[in-house]
């Protein structure tokens, strides 16, 4: 566990690397699915039992899977760091309490992560939220990398 943390902490460049490009992949794979079929993700959507204006979810539809698509890009190619690791941690973050409140509730439904497909335990509640909870760590711990660090004065080092 110690070594575990300890290279962490040290947070090698190919460490980061390979942790952007994985998490921007995963945003990538599930944008893409999401864009080829606004329909079903819509669908999906209403799954969720929100109290929203049906003009809503179908902005959140369309709109959603592109924010997606350009977090997982940025990530991957490492254009726009902070913004796009903010915006990593928000989705994140809207992904595990849209599962965390539908698995509450009880609601038997397609998590809509990866599109409309049906069936496969990949997309169960239970299984999508340990997998966005995991995107939120990692998209938490690479936005602590990228902001910057504050500058120290000869003054705070006495």
């Amino acid at each position: 566990m110690k070594s575990a943390l300890k290279l962490l902490q040290r947070s090698s460049p190919q460490l980061l690397l390979a942790l952007r490009c994985s998490l921007g992949s995963v945003f990538c794979l599930a944008a893409v699915f999401k864009i080829f079929d606004p329909i079903g993700f819509h669908a999906d959507l209403l799954a969720y039992e929100l109290a929203m204006p049906d003009f809503l979810s179908r902005l959140i539809a369309v709109a959603f899977p592109c924010l997606e698509l350009i977090c997982g890009v940025g990530l991957i190619l490492g254009f726009w760091r902070e913004s796009v690791g903010l915006l990593a941690v928000v989705m994140s973050s809207i992904f595990v309490l849209m599962l965390a409140q539908a698995m509450a509730r009880g609601l038997d439904l397609n998590c809509g992560c990866f599109g409309s497909a049906r069936g496969h335990w990949f997309n169960l509640p239970a299984i999508a939220l340990g997998r966005a909870l995991i995107m939120l760590w990692i998209s938490i711990w690479l936005q602590s990398r990228t902001l910057p660090t504050p500058a120290v004065s000869a003054k705070d080092n006495i």
